[in-house]
């Protein structure tokens, strides 16, 4: 009798680590795809799994070859997930710049976290620019931002590597606690032209809870919305939200109604800038379990911009209306009305809602084969240049020291033509791969100790007038 005991508690203990082991494997694939990088943890306690979310997390270090690592002061620890209890700051360079391995053509939702927490004792929030390869993206500016700030965009990258950057344009140093990228299904958010940057994504709610991971498989945060002139309906039953979108369950679950049952449902928001084109998607789901002779059906008007009529939510199931062109608010800002027909018994309603403005990333990095080209000669002889960080030609201002570079136009990347590498510590032979480098003009290679002849392939190079 016992040992069929000991037999029967090492078989719970074997299904139980199964089990585990089967739960740990499914996460690890729900993740696939994913960078998350805890910006300044130790790389000897990387990875681990974050505890609020199950997201799996690596050091930044791997991604960066400068800045240093720090901590937000402990008695903020409780007020921050884990991946946000770190950071690393550039004290030194102009340009610091993170290299990320990422699939050219595939729409990645891309999120930047920066907190402060004090972490140098001096209580002077940092102020900095943001760049993705040699285009801005936005001016951080953390003055009073106590809890930090996000940015977050959906962008599809143009090669396979993404150039992100902190620049510094004052006396403090830039910052930053964490980078997150997601891919996105490729027949979602889709533009005209550039990228999206989030104004909002809100489910109607009066709920404290934030909904992601995993309850959205592509980690789509979704804040709770409510306001005192909504009424709340919520519903335990499943909701079919297997389609393009996948907006999780959690988010579509409650929904907001008008408390004046024969006003319009009103969201009004100002974008920034105020000028920018906006895409809007509305998610709806019918969770009210309706009688006989009750009726819901509402028009969508966006002052004259974006209007859709008699949209009937369908009972337990999602439904995205989204604008299929950029619109354009007006100088008061952007107001969304649902306004009940007519016919309809029942108040409009809506379950999420999500807003973006268009971004522009239109500049054309440097010539991929002559950024394969300097960053091979760049670790090929270890020069560890503090300037040589994101592409190398772009923007001029922040080029690399001692590279030129020609500059037809906007839409023709730009070519190396020059470099200088005069008193640089190079030893050895002087190494072929400078042959890549098709259209320089220029090459100084002198002042250092470097052995040999001068090799044959040099004078291949067609371009090449002065060395």
């Amino acid at each position: 009798m016992v040992l069929s005991y000991v037999y029967y508690e090492m078989k719970c203990h074997l299904l139980l680590a199964m089990i585990g082991a089967f739960a740990v494997m499914v996460v690890a694939q729900k993740q696939e795809g994913f960078i998350s990088l805890d910006c300044g943890f130790p790389i000897e306690e990387s990875p681990y799994s974050d505890p609020s979310t199950g997201l799996t997390f690596t050091s930044d270090s791997t991604f960066i070859q400068t800045g240093k690592s720090a901590r937000i002061e402990k008695q903020l620890n409780q007020n921050f997930r884990k991946p946000y209890l770190t950071l690393r700051y550039f004290p030194e360079g102009k340009r610091n710049c993170y290299s990320l391995n990422v699939n050219r053509g595939t729409n990645y939702l891309i999120s930047l976290t920066f907190i402060y927490g004090n972490y140098d004792d001096l209580n002077v929030y940092p102020n900095f620019d943001l760049y993705l390869g040699p285009d801005k993206w936005r001016r951080i500016d953390m003055e009073g931002r106590s809890n930090g700030t996000k940015e977050e965009i959906i962008h599809i990258p143009r090669k396979n590597s993404l150039d992100i950057c902190l620049v510094r344009t004052g006396t403090t140093s830039p910052i930053i606690s964490a980078i997150e990228l997601r891919p996105l299904r490729n027949d979602t958010y889709v533009t005209h032209s550039g990228s999206l940057r989030r104004s909002f994504r809100v489910y109607l709610s009066n709920s404290e809870r934030e909904v992601r991971f995993a309850d959205d498989m592509y980690d789509r945060i979704w804040t709770p919305f409510f306001s005192s002139r909504f009424t709340q309906i919520t519903t335990n039953l499943n909701i079919n939200t297997s389609d393009t979108f996948e907006v999780p369950k959690a988010a579509l679950s409650s929904a907001a109604t008008p408390r004046n049952a024969s006003a319009p449902f009103i969201i009004s928001w100002k974008p920034i800038p105020s000028d920018a084109e906006v895409y809007l998607y509305l998610h709806f789901a019918e969770i009210q379990t309706l009688q006989a002779n009750e009726t819901r059906e509402f028009d969508i008007i966006m002052k004259g911009v974006f209007n859709q009529s008699g949209i009937t939510p369908p009972k337990l199931e999602r439904l995205t209306v989204f604008s299929a062109v950029p619109l354009q608010c007006d100088l008061d800002g952007c107001r969304l009305e649902l306004v009940r027909t007519p016919k309809s018994t029942l108040p409009p309603l809506i379950n999420a809602l999500e807003a973006y403005t268009i971004i522009e990333f239109p500049q054309l990095e440097t010539n991929s084969s002559d950024v394969v080209a300097i960053k091979n000669i760049k670790a090929t002889y270890r020069l560890s240049k503090i300037s040589w960080q994101g592409d190398p030609c772009l923007p001029q201002e922040l080029s690399w020291e001692n590279l030129g570079c020609s500059y037809a136009n906007i839409s023709t990347p730009p070519r190396i033509i020059s470099l200088n590498l005069s008193a640089s510590g190079l030893t050895g032979s002087i190494s072929p791969i400078l042959q890549n480098l098709a259209h320089i003009q220029e090459l100084d290679l002198s002042n250092n100790s470097l052995t040999g002849s001068v090799p044959k392939f040099l004078a291949n190079i067609k371009s090449l007038s002065l060395m």
